[in-house]
């Protein structure tokens, strides 16, 4: 899981720099790191901890919230801390540099053909970016759902940094530190607790093992 995560999410980041480069050129990839980097990455941390915050207390008050974390923890339980870290950063790079850093500005041009205002130009750009990612994470499963508006949501806050600064930093913070805390927690409820019984055979007799 973790080598397949690692070339889908190079593969968006090597999908984003091409774009930018043929859309912006070489000047735009040091803005979007140089231009008003600590605004960009004070924003990310805080937007990351309210969503942390929520995400935790969701998970305390609301069913929905615990059927989630049931599901995930099944496909996550067998990854280890330092593996949902290297996932959370390397989705936190390869997203935003894709729909962030490519997709939005581009969706912000082509609002330019349905409104002068460049603050309506904006707005629809970041909405119809967010729809786009949060399709991106369409489950095709009811029980699954909050996961999608969950996504469009965060991804409206990490649109919104971008917007705002026209830094990339904040938003592949907040976007790593929020994947990275919650796949962590969610894969240590998937853990099996308790000693694992192993079965092995020697000859033609069955041996058990506790560990």
């Amino acid at each position: 899981m973790v080598a397949l995560a690692g070339v889908v999410y190079s593969s968006m980041s090597v999908s984003g720099v091409l774009w930018v480069l043929a859309q912006e050129g070489r000047p735009m990839l040091w803005r979007i790191l140089a231009d008003d980097m600590w605004s960009s990455l004070g924003l990310g941390i805080g937007f990351a901890t309210a969503i942390l915050w929520f995400s935790a207390y969701a998970s305390e008050r609301h069913a929905w919230a615990r059927t989630l974390e049931e599901e995930f923890g099944i496909a996550l339980g067998g990854l280890s801390i330092p593996q949902c870290v290297a996932m959370a950063v390397a989705s936190g790079i390869g997203e935003e540099i894709l729909f962030r850093a490519a997709l939005q500005p581009t969706a912000i041009r082509l609002a330019a053909g349905i409104t002068p205002s460049p603050a309506l130009q904006g707005l629809l750009g970041l909405v119809a970016t967010s729809l786009v990612f949060g399709a991106c994470h369409f489950p095709f499963r009811r029980n699954l759902i909050p996961w999608t508006l969950f996504t469009i949501a965060t991804a409206l806050g990490f649109g919104g940094i971008y917007l705002w600064t026209g830094n990339l930093v904040g938003p592949v913070v907040a976007h790593a530190l929020i994947n990275g805390v919650n796949l962590s927690r969610i894969a240590r409820k998937g853990t099996p607790a308790g000693p694992v019984l192993a079965i092995r055979t020697r000859g033609r007799m069955l041996e058990f093992e506790q560990r």
